[in-house]
């Protein structure tokens, strides 16, 4: 009898462990602010289209590329780009 009383006494205790378990995490979710979704800013601004790139001097090396997109609202439609040109491209194509 002793035995089954101390056994009861143990699950309740499990029992009442467990519900404070849950009330402490269920009082942690609610504490915690939801934040507000970022409204996705809508443009016209259309995607950047580059040129190829262009060498400063000679045909390989440093150079340039420009770029342009299109939009009313862009506060930039072109840019300019650095860019390099490997000056092993002619063997690529059986060239010297």
């Amino acid at each position: 009898m002793q035995q089954q009383q101390q056994q009861r006494r143990m699950f309740t205790a499990a029992l009442l462990a467990l519900v404070f378990i849950l009330a402490a995490v269920s009082t942690t979710e609610a504490g915690k602010k939801e934040k507000p979704e970022k409204k996705a800013k809508k443009s016209d601004c259309g995607e950047w289209q580059w040129s190829v790139c262009v060498p400063t001097s000679g045909d390989c090396g440093l150079g340039t590329r420009e770029g342009t997109r299109t939009g009313a609202e862009c506060k930039q439609t072109t840019k300019t780009q650095k860019c390099k040109i490997p000056c092993n491209w002619k063997k690529q194509f059986g060239g010297e």
